[in-house]
């Protein structure tokens, strides 16, 4: 089996923060972290970026409606399609190991095993180096771990020697999470994933932290993650950057549907390095002015706008590729904090 470790951890003393190495088999990347997603894969390309965007770990994430699940499900050539599609990627990625996330949007529900042996079969023949458990929409407490204790059946019927991953869905109210994690804990899993759906819940949270404090050496991943918290009404600083707050280890962002009406540039989000705030065009110009302040692949010599110039889509990947280089970026140095205050 290959192991998921966290070595050389060190814990904040004032926060649920920590930092160390995360190694799933022989890739490695630094704690806490943002992982790239297919979303900022493709934006790299839309803005000519040469350096990989990815290292360590990759999220290779898609779209699935109920029409696209039904025929991911039934029409085998639409199977082998999607199947080329996510090798493809993954294979331009070289080692970086990677984990794939189905977005389900609408009422999805893989909820039979004979459903899910096909998603779990998708991403063996992929080659996936995380096999992903996803719990979807109407799905339960108790059919998830039973859809679970499958995927360990299934794991084992083929000599698998790579990490389960189940992922919970956040919204699930905090006594059935909490049963649910205690169930998967006994089995010994080494990673677990929670999809957030774009939300912000405080309370799964809470539980992530407090199972963190007793398994420190569990991985937790958090994917669909929206650009600010929405906590009664939209805060202004990013999501992602306090889930370390909450004993959160790696998180990726949201992926959306175009929106159905056309973007525009002042529509677009700009991550501010100095406060980890998320500001539209105007309002980063009357918080900072028009110094950016950062240096990542896109902002090196560039101001407020220069980063807006060119087209709509041009300027949509600068920012996603800004966002994911900084947010990486401030992550690292929180890190560093924490060791040298910890030393």
């Amino acid at each position: 089996m290959v192991d998921v470790k966290i070595r050389g951890q060190v814990f904040d003393e004032k926060t649920s923060a920590s930092t160390g190495t995360l190694e799933v088999g022989e890739a490695k990347c630094f704690l806490p972290n943002k992982f790239a997603t297919s979303s900022e894969l493709h934006a790299s390309k839309t803005v000519g970026l040469k350096k990989p965007i990815a290292n360590g770990i990759f999220v290779s994430s898609r779209l699935v409606f109920p029409d696209s699940l039904k025929k991911l499900l039934g029409d085998e050539n639409y199977l082998k399609g999607f199947a080329r599609g996510i090798s493809r990627e993954k294979s331009s990625l070289g080692d970086v190991r990677a984990i794939l996330f189905l977005v389900f949007r609408g009422e999805t529900t893989v909820g039979r095993a004979e459903d899910l042996k096909t998603i779990l079969d998708l991403q063996y023949f992929s080659d996936f180096d995380v096999i992903t458990v996803q719990q979807t929409y109407g799905v339960s407490a108790e059919e998830f771990a039973s859809l679970f204790s499958f995927a360990e059946r299934w794991l084992e019927s083929w000599a698998i020697d790579k990490p389960l991953m189940p992922v919970l869905g956040a919204s699930l109210p905090r006594e059935e999470l909490e049963a649910c994690v205690k169930a998967l804990l006994k089995r010994g899993i080494q990673c677990l994933g929670v999809d957030m759906r774009g939300g912000f819940y405080y309370h799964t949270l809470r539980l992530v932290e407090e199972i963190k404090g007793v398994n420190p050496s569990l991985w937790v991943h958090v994917f669909q993650v929206p650009p600010k918290i929405r906590f009664g009404s939209m805060l202004p600083c990013s999501q992602g950057m306090v889930l370390p707050f909450f004993g959160v280890d790696s998180f990726s962002k949201w992926v959306v549907p175009p929106p159905p009406e056309p973007l525009t540039k002042d529509k677009i989000n700009v991550f501010d390095r100095v406060g980890w705030g998320v500001f539209k065009r105007r309002e980063f110009a009357e918080a900072r002015g028009e110094s950016l302040r950062c240096s990542c692949p896109i902002c090196g010599g560039k101001n407020l706008k220069g980063f807006f110039d060119g087209k709509v889509f041009s300027v949509l990947g600068n920012s996603k590729v800004h966002e994911h280089y900084a947010q990486q970026g401030e992550l690292k140095k929180s890190g560093d904090h924490i060791k040298d205050r910890t030393s």
